[in-house]
């Protein structure tokens, strides 16, 4: 709707244009050298295109901050994983799965598609934090002041961290002030086109459209939540995919049951439509849907 709005913006401001222009050689007869008013358009022109550039510029370098982001919290994590080993079988059989459940929550997290889902999802971290924070607090007491526990703590505190500052980078847009600003010069460059150009609508059409789908895509990369170019969430997939009990320290079988008997440990979940516990990506590929929480979710919603 945005694109659609400026582009439409940017033809009426040509309109506008051309109207003043007609008006002006009605009264006063046009020179015979344009010269001078062909520099200016162009001058704006490159102004304009010089703008966009730097806006796109600002929105691309937060976007690899985010990618990189997903991959440093990814990497913490996981050293977090391997560092469970260092606790005593009884505190890591209960603290893996409440981890193996923050890394979906934060794969959640990053595909969130509203800027409510993400703060949404984002409540959800911070409450399994704590949560394991507490659990891991426990785990550590009879060791605590020793390396061993050091070792724990500060990779937990890494992805805690690191999780906050995903979540301030996504938060974090070019300024409303300079997108407006930017508005404003397209649409008085647009009337200049018009004043000097009225009459070529079609090439003018034309350069008004490139100049929204260049605006669509600063647009796009500056909103990870609603936009289509998407942080990928491959680093943490694989984590996801990674973290199995390590051999030699078998898991007590069903310890992380749901309230449906369905062991997350093992990948399955309820699902209502089949009345039984499956795994998600199975039983995407029996019935042909798409291989996300959000197509799981949508197979198995009840039909009542």
């Amino acid at each position: 709707m945005i694109s659609i709005a400026f582009f439409v913006g940017l033809v009426a401001a040509r309109e506008v244009g051309k109207y003043l222009r007609d008006r002006h050689d009605r009264r006063v007869p046009a020179p015979d050298g344009k010269d001078g008013d062909a520099f200016a358009m162009t001058s704006v022109l490159g102004l304009l295109a010089l703008l966009i550039g730097f806006t796109f510029s600002i929105a691309l370098s937060r976007y690899e901050a985010r990618r990189e982001l997903v991959v440093q919290e990814a990497n913490a994590i996981g050293t977090t994983w391997l560092r469970l080993q260092l606790l005593e079988p009884s505190d890591r059989e209960r603290m893996a799965p409440l981890l193996r459940q923050y890394v979906d929550a934060r794969i959640e997290f990053g595909n969130a598609t509203t800027a409510e889902e993400e703060i949404r999802q984002y409540r959800v971290t911070e409450s399994l934090q704590t949560r394991y924070w507490d659990e891991l607090m426990k785990a550590i007491g009879p060791f605590r002041d020793t390396p061993r526990a050091s070792l724990v703590v500060t990779t937990t505190n890494d992805s805690i961290d690191l999780a906050a500052e995903r979540f301030a980078t996504r938060q974090a847009h070019i300024p409303p002030r300079i997108l407006r600003f930017l508005a404003l010069f397209a649409l008085l460059a647009a009337g200049m086109v018009g004043y000097e150009r009225g009459a070529q609508r079609i090439a003018t059409s034309m350069m008004f459209l490139l100049l929204t789908l260049a605006v669509t895509l600063v647009i796009d990369l500056d909103r990870p939540s609603t936009g289509i170019t998407n942080v990928p969430q491959g680093p943490m997939l694989d984590l996801r995919d990674s973290m199995v009990p390590a051999s030699g320290v078998p898991p007590v079988v069903g310890s992380d049951r749901d309230a449906h008997g369905c062991i997350a440990s093992a990948g399955y979940s309820w699902c209502d439509s089949m009345k039984r516990c499956e795994r998600p990506w199975e039983l995407a590929k029996a019935h042909g849907f798409e291989p996300t929480p959000e197509g799981f979710n949508a197979f198995c919603k009840d039909p009542r």
